[in-house]
């Protein structure tokens, strides 16, 4: 979390569990949750029931065809999205982040990681893969790719962070 943040926009947030707890835990941080429409009314009513609605708030709209802004937010977070988009619209994604960033922002992608080579490759990438091949447009990324995306559009990388009870996933984060 970048010192002193206060806005955060959560890209396909859809319940908005993240952003509850991301705000709990920095009391100055507000969160826009941008959903497709059709997620928006059910997800309003789980920030209402946690006390939050006055904080996270739920935006109608497309990550791909919305104006994000200039310079509006402190952190931008998407998690468990960018495997449904193509190398494209994820370099055109990443590029309308950096612009919706203040100086200094962090860009945030949570997503279960293939790895670079076979070699090293796991079951969970590579099922995840099959999946999203069959289901969407895409399938998972590796972290270079995902990087890739994020220098391309200006981002300084920052350490990635993996967590020990959900093999596989991690959150890719670059600075503005």
């Amino acid at each position: 979390m970048p010192a002193g943040a206060t806005r955060m926009l959560d890209i396909g947030g859809s319940h908005g569990l993240y952003s509850i707890e991301l705000c709990r835990k920095n009391p100055a941080l507000s969160s826009t949750i941008l959903e497709l429409p059709g997620a928006v009314d059910e997800a309003s009513a789980i920030a209402a029931r946690e006390g939050m609605s006055d904080r996270v708030k739920h935006r109608s709209g497309n990550a791909l065809t919305d104006d994000l802004g200039e310079a509006l937010y402190d952190l931008v977070v998407i998690n468990n999205v960018v495997h449904h988009f193509t190398v494209p619209q994820n370099n055109e994604l990443a590029r309308r982040i950096h612009r919706a960033l203040k100086p200094g922002g962090l860009y945030g992608i949570g997503e279960f990681i293939r790895r670079d080579t076979p070699r090293t490759g796991d079951v969970i990438g590579a099922m995840g893969s099959l999946y999203f091949a069959l289901t969407s447009a895409s399938g998972t990324w590796s972290e270079a790719e995902i990087r890739g995306w994020q220098k391309q559009a200006g981002f300084k990388t920052e350490k990635a962070m993996a967590l020990m009870s959900l093999p596989g996933w991690k959150m890719v984060l670059a600075r503005k």
